[in-house]
């Protein structure tokens, strides 16, 4: 009989640790990052969390591989010929993203909201779930922190530049590339710390597209190359699906994790 109460005890703690909500829930893309780039050396925090979960150098862009055209795909979980976003241009004023997104799954499960984005055309991804919209060109790593409270349930997308200026001027893989990334990884270390201090954290960090030589967004395979680290204190993750390494399954794949 003791066995039997102890068994049923353990299955219905372990249903519940499986049933319970993420607080915090980050997803970070850092534009025109190389899964290359990607180490313990280059990156420390970003592979501490990965260590923690899961990691591939394999997820694939849209084609062509350019920001606002993967982003869209990112947080929409279509395909550019599914929603509607085939150019990479846009200005504050025009109509924004018009198929539901990641925030509105969040707005639908009880979170705040943050779209904070370092690349003014990003403004597009804004739409009715947003409770709270931060550009900041030079600190949306920074903002991020600020905003963060994990006392709160809240669903932030970050989107962070700098490699996506380096790589053009100075080349992907370049010496500058790589140290403007470590710069982005340590404060990411900062951002990370708070984030674990939440009672639950799912932390997804990605990218939207690579490069190769100076050039971007072309046909050669380096520029469809991203990294995606998925980290969650609920559980192990230990692999992740291949359909979340195509652009536009990473929606439905973080859809069944929070």
């Amino acid at each position: 009989m003791k066995k039997f109460i102890l068994l049923n005890l353990l299955i219905l703690t372990t249903s519940f640790c499986f049933a319970a909500e993420y607080k915090t829930v980050l997803l970070i893309s850092i534009d025109a990052l190389h899964p290359d780039a990607v180490s313990k050396v280059n990156s420390p925090n970003i592979m501490s969390l990965a260590d923690k979960g899961a990691y591939s150098p394999l997820a694939t862009s849209t084609n062509p591989p350019k920001t606002l055209i993967a982003h869209t795909a990112i947080l929409t979980g279509l395909k550019p010929s599914e929603n509607g976003k085939t150019d990479n241009v846009w200005q504050t004023g025009e109509p924004t993203v018009s198929k539901p997104t990641l925030l509105s799954t969040a707005k639908n499960k009880g979170y705040q909201t943050f779209l904070i984005y370092s690349k003014q055309k990003l403004g597009y991804l804004k739409n009715s779930a947003t409770d709270t919209e931060i550009f900041a060109k030079d600190e949306a790593v920074e903002k991020t922190a600020e905003v963060l409270d994990t006392s709160k349930k809240q669903f932030i997308f970050l989107h962070i530049s700098g490699l996506d200026t380096e790589g053009p001027i100075s080349g992907w893989m370049s010496a500058e590339y790589i140290d403007e990334f470590r710069f982005i990884d340590e404060q990411l270390g900062i951002l990370f710390k708070k984030a674990l201090n939440s009672p639950s954290s799912l932390i997804i960090i990605t990218s939207d597209h690579a490069g190769h030589d100076r050039t971007h967004g072309s046909d050669h395979p380096e520029d469809f190359k991203r990294p995606l680290a998925v980290y969650s204190s609920l559980k192990k993750i230990k692999q992740i699906p291949e359909s979340a390494l195509q652009i536009d399954g990473l929606k439905k794949f973080i859809e069944e994790e929070f």
